[in-house]
């Protein structure tokens, strides 16, 4: 039997009908890496605790080399100190000076300084020719003994300037011994800038004060 065509109709809209509220199949949502994420989130916790220890040690070294620095500076005033002390004990434990038994003319040769230039300890030709006048008074006079004081200018660390001035007094008795003078006819000390010749700070004064005196310990006689 054949069905009614407007009974086909009806039909057929209801199939396609049907057939169009099927839903599509959609793409798969791609799964989460859990491990990955868990690897990245180790690996950036990792790199914050090694700032986190860089900054600790850099701390650290900092504090280190502060207290070294102070006490650098401690140690430095210490040896000062010391320097300054025995400089001053020195000064006190000096005999007066000897009675030379030399006549004018030859004790204030013998007596004259020498100088020196900033921050050096050799002889200069000047100095050299001074010393050859004392030379031929310490040869004429073989029982003459001196002392020989190095003094510096007020610059630089107080234990800086007594090793220049012995630098310094070491130099003229080496020249005076080279030149035939006994050695233990020969004694040194440093001063250091502990006893100025010139009181001032200026050029003229540090020049004056940059030398070698000289003292008679024993005399002719």
């Amino acid at each position: 039997m054949r069905l009614p065509r407007t009974l086909m109709l009806v039909w057929s809209a209801l199939a396609a009908a049907a057939c169009s509220s099927n839903p599509r199949p959609q793409a798969a949502t791609p799964a989460v890496d859990s491990a990955a994420i868990r690897a990245r989130a180790d690996s950036i916790a990792a790199l914050a605790r090694a700032d986190s220890v860089a900054r600790a040690r850099a701390d650290s070294v900092a504090r280190a080399r502060a207290s070294a620095d102070s006490l650098a500076r401690a140690l430095e005033a210490a040896r000062a100190d010391s320097v300054r002390a025995q400089v001053l004990r020195d000064s006190a434990e000096t005999a007066p000076p000897a009675s030379a038994g030399l006549d004018p003319a030859r004790e204030a040769v013998l007596a004259q300084p020498v100088y020196f230039a900033f921050d050096r300890f050799d002889l200069s030709p000047e100095t050299q020719r001074l010393l050859d006048q004392k030379l031929e008074i310490l040869r004429a006079f073989p029982r003459l003994m001196i002392l020989i004081e190095g003094h510096c200018d007020e610059r630089g660390s107080d234990e800086y300037n007594i090793a220049l001035g012995n630098r310094r007094a070491a130099a003229v008795k080496r020249y005076l011994v080279e030149h035939g003078i006994a050695e233990d006819r020969i004694e040194i000390v440093s001063y250091g800038e502990e006893r100025p010749a010139v009181a001032e700070s200026n050029e003229e004064a540090w020049a004056r004060n940059r030398r070698a005196e000289f003292r008679i310990t024993r005399g002719v006689a």
